[in-house]
C-alpha cells in the first residue's frame, strides 16, 4: 500500500498544493518589481487551463484558492530568507 492520495479528490488537491508550491518558489525568486505582473499571469493562465474543465463560481473558488495559496508562499519564502531554502 502506498501513502499517496487515495481517491480522484485528495489527488487533485495534491496536485494543486504542488502547482502552488511551484509557482510561489518561482515568483519569490523574482525581483520584488516582477511580481505582480507574474500573479497576473499565474491568475491568467489558471483561467485559461480550467475553461474547459470547470467554469463559472467553481472556478472563480479554485482560481481565488490558488492564488491566495501562491501569495501565502510567496509571503513565507520572502520571511525564511529565499526560494532556496533558508538563509545562509
Amino acid at each position: 500500500m502506498t501513502n499517496g492520495p487515495k481517491s480522484a479528490d485528495e489527488t487533485a488537491r495534491y496536485h494543486a498544493w504542488g502547482m502552488a508550491q511551484r509557482v510561489g518558489m518561482y515568483i519569490a525568486g523574482l525581483p520584488l518589481d516582477k511580481r505582480d505582473a507574474a500573479l497576473a499571469v499565474a491568475e491568467n493562465s489558471l483561467r485559461e487551463a480550467g475553461q474547459e474543465i470547470i467554469s463559472g463560481e467553481q472556478m472563480d473558488a479554485f482560481i481565488e484558492l490558488q492564488m491566495k495559496a501562491i501569495r501565502q508562499i510567496v509571503s513565507d519564502i520572502d520571511v525564511s530568507g529565499s526560494p532556496q531554502g533558508g538563509r545562509a
